[in-house]
């Protein structure tokens, strides 16, 4: 009994030191802060993705940029307005996807990739997320 109770213990700290080491890992995409608004971008290769999906519950708005025929786009110039048309987000997206967190109102999102500009009107809750898709 004490030789398998010794041989749990083992096998539990080698566990856990790793375990604790992929906790604090486990975010690689930093967060952001542009005024009132909180931001992560992202979404290059499938640790990010997964890192996003996993992260986009904690921010309202959702943004992902790609090409018509589906394939990823990042360095997007993204900017958010506010009603008076000040900028509340102004970032450059360092991959497909951009989320971010907004005090709730309306806005609007402008985004530009190689000289060709989209703008799109959206609303910010406290109820769920927004989210827009971006195609060039």
């Amino acid at each position: 009994m004490t030789k398998l109770f010794s041989l749990v213990y083992l096998l539990l700290a080698c566990l856990l030191p790793s375990t604790v080491l992929a906790q604090s890992d486990a975010f690689t995409l930093v967060e952001k802060n542009y005024g009132n608004a909180t931001y992560v971008s992202g979404g290059i290769g499938d640790e990010e993705v997964d890192e996003i999906r996993l992260r986009e519950r904690d921010f309202n708005l959702k943004l992902l940029f790609a090409e018509r025929d589906g394939s990823y786009l990042g360095s997007v110039d993204v900017v958010v307005l506010d009603p008076k048309g000040e900028a509340v987000l102004e970032v450059n997206s360092a991959g497909p996807f951009l989320l971010a967190k907004l005090p709730p109102g309306s806005y609007v999102i402008k985004v530009s990739m190689d000289g060709q500009a989209q703008q799109r009107k959206v609303l910010i809750t406290d109820k769920r997320r927004s989210e827009g898709v971006f195609r060039w």
